[in-house]
């Protein structure tokens, strides 16, 4: 709900949406967007105390205030839910003239360019504010339009798939400014405009420096130190007439940032520059941009540096400055600048990269004094899941940055651990809820230009549900998904076949599990990630043990928000389902990837189907869950090729391997399973993620099958581990208003860790040796309730309270 003053600004908002005149959605050329410019010059006697705008655009807008650019927005949001941002100017105002200028990005609504840029059929922009006497609402008089043609975003790239951000930009006789016109939208009778407007629900994104390593590969007549001087920030550059240069640019961790290039020239000329965006060097690809062999990320000599590009011509008008910055945010570990100079030198002034991320607020620590890996793990997992927000959580900034509910669900989970803010996930929850499809589940990724359902992750929708109950205890808030939650399982509900299993479900609906090279595509079933077994019987295993987890999770939340009618339908189709599994598609040692009678040792087994079973809690016992998992991650067969990053072996079953994104859950259920799995196995579960940090990742790549993306935050599962699990700090009630402290001190020497136990609580937890035991220590800011459970022995209700200690 909105309050009384932001319905205020948001009828007046709606009351001043404009665009230009005679516009049409599309274009003659390759593009998939247009620039327009809206600006506003005026003139202040003294520089206010206070000057708020109001402001919102669709597609995206960047907002430069005398020439500095102070903001980008909208966060991601859709026809049902639009948002507006509001910002303090003040501080970039000049006594005198000055000058706004709002840079619109309008992608076209009947192209399928720019995914993650949903759009309606109306390009707008909106503006209202007082600055002074200055009346700035963007339909009165004194605002200025102009289409912007000389960038276009061309689609068709083989490397620019998703996101159609890369510019070709040529110099071109600038349009005629124009008036903007008002759309003149009125929201009577429940008539809705195009946009239903909402504040955003966090703050703006935060930036810092780019720190510039190295650069390699020159190829100039200036030399290596000038460079250096030059893209550090130190010292212009001048360059001869008629000249080309190229070097790789490495930025000292994987950025995602705004990149500005400034130009001067004592007489007219034009420059060409190629601007080439890569995340490490690589091997050579084994299908590019989707199948990729990458090994270490800065080897220069041997390496090859790919990615997509900017093509820009400029003129350079003497004794001017031309300023070159790509619309949209770039991410890079490395940019290969390749410029060429026209008949006259030019100088260049300056390179500038601003990152740009979600405002983070990291409370959690991790410490492990004496281990080479544990801190630099916990620092690349931070900085990974930072690179993947912004207005939004992104899968991967460099090739898609949207938002799906099955890598989210994991993430949100890193991300309330290491500092208690919910804001970015209740906003995913809600974006989520807005996507329901007839059918009752919910788009798998959204918002979303072009629509996109895979079955499991409307169930892991629901996750998110739980999971935010279980650490801030909203229930007002919760309640609102309910009915809707009941619509996701009533789908599955329907696909229950004979056997008590779900099957049949339509072709259209991607039945996707995980990234395992033997899953993929053919022919009869081009759909990647689905496991071979069930795809003739359109029956998969791993959808009825999710289904069934999730009832359960369901059912228990339900309990606890008073619908205990609900919960019981709940657990009984829970309990069916169960059955159902455990009758036919359980061969009496293992469970197989669809039913057990045309399950065959190459292809009918994998790890997922364990890792679900003993979560789902279809396993009889401790002995059967254990046993299920220690077989099926056994290392693989010492004959086994160790590029087969696919399967692990088992006598003579083989299992698909889980990827990093199901680590998470393979972890979760070794921890039900028994201590001594979950042990066994920590010492090995990081052997790719210190594999990453030797060949120079500064992000965690998606996954070691594809190595297509190195910066994927569903890979930042050891900040669950280590504060989880190591330290030992889950929250038990809604609200985290009781924990359960169980520390595996076997896993480490001494340790120091804070966790962040929902918005206004944090845990911190040490140990360290004293004499022949431990001294542990757990210590809250604010008390609350807490069971302990110490190695060996049985869990104590403590009460509630503030501190603990233990020697052990």
């Amino acid at each position: 709900m909105v309050n009384a003053e932001e319905q205020k600004a948001i009828n007046a908002l709606q009351a001043n949406w404009v665009w230009v005149p005679n516009w049409i959605d599309s274009s003659t050329e390759n593009t998939a967007a247009r620039l327009v410019s809206f600006t506003r010059s005026f003139s202040l006697s003294s520089i206010p105390s206070e000057a708020i705008l109001h402001f919102s655009a669709d597609t995206r807008y960047k907002l430069y205030v005398n020439g500095v650019r102070v903001a980008v927005g909208p966060s991601k949001g859709h026809a049902s839910i639009w948002y507006y941002d509001t910002l303090d100017i003040s501080s970039w105002l000049n006594k005198g003239e000055n000058k706004i200028e709002f840079l619109v990005i309008r992608y076209f609504a009947g192209s399928r360019g720019g995914m993650p840029f949903e759009r309606t059929t109306f390009p707008g922009f909106t503006c209202i504010g007082n600055i002074g006497d200055v009346d700035l609402h963007s339909a009165r008089e004194g605002w200025s339009s102009m289409i912007d043609d000389s960038k276009k975003y061309p689609t068709g790239l083989v490397d620019d798939v998703f996101l159609h951000i890369n510019e070709r930009v040529s110099p071109i006789s600038k349009a005629s400014a124009v008036t903007p016109i008002p759309y003149s939208f009125k929201t009577l009778n429940g008539e809705l405009a195009p946009w239903r407007l909402r504040p955003r629900c966090f703050p703006l994104p935060e930036s810092s420096a780019v720190i510039i390593s190295n650069i390699y590969n020159l190829q100039s007549a200036s030399s290596e130190d000038l460079w250096t001087q030059h893209v550090s920030g130190k010292d212009s550059l001048a360059l001869a007439e008629n000249t080309k240069h190229q070097l790789d640019i490495q930025a000292e961790v994987h950025s995602t940032a705004f990149v500005t290039w400034s130009f001067t020239a004592k007489e007219d000329t034009q420059i060409k520059i190629k601007l080439t965006y890569s995340e490490g060097y690589e091997l050579e690809p084994r299908f590019y941009p989707w199948l990729r062999t990458k090994a270490n990320r800065l080897d220069h000599k041997d390496g090859h540096l790919l990615g997509p590009c900017d093509e820009v011509k400029l003129n350079i008008p003497a004794g001017q400055t031309v300023t070159y910055e790509p619309f949209w945010f770039r991410t890079f570990r490395l940019i290969r600048f390749q410029i060429e100079v026209g008949s006259k030198p030019i100088e260049l002034l300056s390179f500038n990269a601003t990152q740009v991320n979600y405002p983070l607020d990291v409370k959690a620590i991790f410490k492990e004094p004496g281990d080479e890996y544990s801190e630099r793990i916990w620092d690349v997992s931070i900085r990974t899941l930072r690179n993947c927000m912004l207005d939004g959580y992104s899968d991967c900034p460099f090739y898609e940055q949207l938002q799906y509910s099955g890598d989210s669900r994991s993430v949100g989970l890193f991300h309330y651990l290491i500092s208690g803010d919910e804001r970015l996930m209740r906003q995913a929850i809600t974006n989520f809820a807005a996507s329901i499809t007839p059918e009752g589940l919910t788009e798998s990724r959204f918002p979303s230009h072009v629509p996109q359902i895979i079955a499991g992750f409307s169930l892991y929708w629901v996750l998110q549900i739980c999971d935010h109950y279980l650490y801030f205890g909203d229930t007002k808030y919760t309640k609102s998904f309910i009915p809707r939650i009941d619509g996701v399982f009533e789908f599955f509900d329907q696909h229950i076949d004979e056997f008590g299993l779900i099957s049949g479900i339509s072709e259209d609906v991607w039945q996707y599990c995980d990234w395992v090279t033997s899953w993929s595509a053919t022919d009869d079933h081009p759909d990647k990630g689905v496991p071979l077994s069930g795809r003739k019987q359109n029956r998969h295993t791993y959808l009825s043990l999710l289904y069934c987890y999730v009832l359960q999770k369901a059912a228990v939340l339900l309990e606890q928000i008073g619908r205990s009618g609900n919960s019981k339908e709940y657990q009984q189709r829970a309990e069916s389902v169960k059955q159902a599994i455990r009758k036919h598609c359980f061969d009496g040692e293992f469970f197989t990837d669809s039913t057990s009678n045309i399950a065959d040792n190459e292809t009918g087994y994998s790890q997922h189907c364990q890792v679900f079973a003993v979560l789902a809690g279809i396993t009889e016992n401790t002995e059967e869950s254990s046993r299920i998992l220690i077989e099926s991650f056994k290392s693989p067969n010492p004959n086994q090729n160790e590029d087969d990053n696919s399967k692990t072996n088992n006598q003579n079953r083989n299992f698909s391997k889980c990827s990093y994104v199901m680590i998470f859950y393979a972890l979760r259920a070794m921890s039900i399973a028994a201590d001594s799995v979950y042990e066994n196995y920590y010492s090995q579960v990081w052997k790719p993620w210190k594999k990453m940090l030797d060949n120079n990742l500064t992000t965690w790549e998606e996954d070691d099958v594809r190595q297509r993306s190195d910066c994927h935050a569903w890979g930042s599962v050891p900040i669950y581990e280590y504060c989880t699990e190591v330290a030992g700090v889950k929250p038990m009630k809604p609200g985290c208003q009781s924990i359960i402290f169980k520390p595996r001190l076997n896993l480490s020497s001494g340790l120091e860790v804070k966790v962040a136990l929902g918005s206004d609580n944090l845990a911190t937890v040490s140990w360290k040796n004293e004499g022949d035991k431990k001294r542990v220590r757990l210590t809250l800011q604010k008390e609350i309730e807490v069971i302990s459970q110490l190695p060996n022995e049985n869990e104590v209700n403590q009460g509630v309270v503030s501190e603990l200690s233990f020697l052990v």
